[in-house]
């Protein structure tokens, strides 16, 4: 007769254990939600990205003096790693492709440009104060929004601290 109080322990520990386990690992089977945009210059964007890369993506606009010194080095930083990718998005959301086309080439601009009418498609909050960047993990997880100007060596640095994470 003991051992009758100590199976139906065993019993019930055993019957908690399949929703314990539910909950432990529902927050690692969540994936984020494949997002398709086109940018400008007619290529495909996906997030989250096919290759685990980051994705820097950066709010300018033509006015804004310290995005306009910002674009050089995101130039840069998108022709300098395999494992990031930089997308643009004009702030002011041009109403035709072509007076964006004008922009991305006065600007310099090398790296795409997403289409105004895919923005509201990557689920952003428009930014207050600009230049802004947000950094999004491979997953597709926003992990930080930066204000101010940035350069290459500032976005690789805290890509590799959020990395580290």
């Amino acid at each position: 007769m003991m051992n009758q109080p100590v199976r139906l322990k065993s019993f019930f520990r055993l019957l908690a254990l399949p929703p314990l386990l539910l909950l432990l690992t529902a927050g690692s089977c969540y994936q984020q939600p494949v997002v398709k945009v086109r940018s400008y210059q007619d290529q495909p964007l996906i997030l989250p990205a096919q290759d685990s890369s980051w994705l820097v993506i950066n709010y300018w606009a033509s006015w804004c003096e310290p995005c306009l010194k910002e674009i050089p080095e995101l130039n840069r930083l998108a022709q300098s790693f395999d494992d990031v990718q930089v997308w643009g998005i004009d702030f002011d959301n041009p109403t035709s492709a072509d007076a964006l086309g004008r922009k991305i080439h006065t600007l310099g601009i090398e790296f795409p440009v997403v289409l105004p009418e895919d923005v509201p498609l990557l689920e952003l909050d428009q930014p207050q104060v600009l230049p802004a960047t947000y950094l999004i993990a491979p997953d597709g997880s926003v992990q930080k929004l930066l204000h101010g100007p940035q350069t290459m060596a500032t976005l690789q640095a805290e890509i590799e601290r959020l990395k580290a994470l």
